[in-house]
């Protein structure tokens, strides 16, 4: 008897693809079942991540790891504690996820970020008394943009 992985794959399933599942009822025959492969959520989506480092009053330097806006993008240095990253194909609508993984980000420290505009990610640091704080963003600091479709 054969595992059904040994078994040749016809085509890729798909959520509302229909499985046929049959089983011995334990007594004296089998029982015949169809259920749906309800394979993992997919969704669309467009994603953008990059690692992010910066050092003093530098703009960050960005290296895109993933790029479904497709976009050439820039880094600035706006002042304390405060940096920009333009691109994005004009796509960001106030309704995207974004989130910063800041690598070792003292506890004394605070990152927001948002999008100001449909092309720009602002990203500001604080120091614990609300002040902008700079060289907060170091090594291997990542940023995700997620925009959902």
């Amino acid at each position: 008897m054969k595992k059904f992985s040994e078994f040749p794959q016809a085509t890729s399933l798909t959520n509302d693809d229909l499985l046929l599942i049959s089983q011995w009822d334990g007594v004296s025959a089998y029982e015949t079942k169809y259920i749906k492969a309800n394979l993992a959520e997919s969704v669309d989506k467009k994603e953008f991540i990059a690692r992010i480092e910066q050092t003093g009053v530098t703009a960050p330097t960005i290296t895109v790891i993933k790029d479904d806006f497709q976009d050439t993008y820039t880094a600035s240095y706006i002042g304390v504690g405060s940096y920009e990253i333009d691109g994005f194909n004009g796509e960001l609508l106030g309704d995207e996820e974004i989130m910063v993984n800041v690598n070792n980000l003292p506890a004394t420290y605070f990152l927001r970020t948002s999008a100001i505009g449909t092309n720009t990610i602002g990203i500001t640091t604080y120091d614990v008394s609300g002040n902008g704080a700079d060289a907060v963003i170091f090594v291997n600091t990542y940023i995700r943009v997620t925009k959902y479709l």
